[in-house]
């Protein structure tokens, strides 16, 4: 089982990625998906859905562990729109609720297909993109009984390697 890492929008979060890849690597191959704006500085129309694609071309069906922070949470959905992706766990962090564009929140419809034990959410209490009870909202529309795991934190950063070790693991669920 391979582990995706999906960043969010801007380019500081590929040092979060890193520093998770470096944290998960005793659990298998670890990829940090870098997102094409971090370079060119400019978003195409539809990139989520051309990256989610790329992503699901270069997986195939291969069993697949997803961790996902910001906008990375709505690659993920589109990741999981494709019935050939073997999603074993799916971790997301930082919903970012506050900045949703016109049917995002359509995206996460996707997870009422899914197991709610292989997925959990993080957020922090005080995340400037999206409060817990906010996040809470959007998911139990699609499926009540995936965990939210609130975080005191009082930003949009999610350096919960131990946890996601543990849930990726069976430890925590």
């Amino acid at each position: 089982m391979s582990i995706e890492i999906l960043p969010g929008f801007s380019p500081h979060n590929e040092e979060w990625a890193i520093n998770i890849q470096r944290e998960l690597k005793n659990l298998g191959p670890v990829t940090v998906v870098r997102w094409p704006h971090w370079d060119s500085k400019t978003t195409e129309k539809n990139w989520i859905e051309k990256e989610a694609n790329k992503i699901i071309n270069r997986i195939g069906n291969s069993k697949i562990t997803i961790i996902a922070k910001s906008i990375g949470t709505l690659v993920a959905m589109e990741i999981l729109k494709n019935k050939s992706v073997n999603v074993d766990k799916l971790i997301l962090c930082g919903v970012p609720i506050e900045d949703f564009q016109e049917d995002d929140e359509d995206r996460f419809k996707i997870l009422r297909n899914i197991d709610a034990n292989k997925i959990i959410v993080f957020q922090n209490e005080k995340d400037p993109h999206g409060k817990p009870d906010q996040v809470r909202g959007l998911i139990n529309q699609a499926n009540p009984n995936i965990k939210i795991e609130p975080k005191p934190r009082s930003d949009h950063e999610y350096p919960y390697s131990t946890d996601f070790i543990a849930f990726i693991s069976g430890t925590i669920n």
